[in-house]
């Protein structure tokens, strides 16, 4: 013995099927949005990464290598110009 629930009794197939074909109308719209999300977010991140600047002050002007710790690390001093 079998009851029918409201939902059995209640569906109805070509409204299921209208609304299918309705959401498969919608999903390439969807995945347009969501790429064109996808680009923003490339192009902020990028922006962000792009405009910072080094943390460490340049060495601009005269300096002076006190010595050298090994290949491509010295110990310098900077030398100061002195006007009168």
């Amino acid at each position: 013995l079998v009851f029918p629930t409201l939902r059995i009794q209640t569906y109805d197939e070509e409204a299921s099927n209208q609304q299918l074909r309705k959401n498969l109308n919608l999903l390439e719209e969807k995945r347009a949005d969501a790429h064109l999300r996808t680009l923003a977010y490339r192009r902020a991140v990028t922006k962000l990464y792009n405009c910072r600047g080094k943390v460490a002050p340049n060495w601009e002007g005269p300096y002076r290598v006190v010595e050298v710790v090994r290949e491509g690390t010295w110990h310098i001093s900077n030398r100061q110009k002195i006007y009168a």
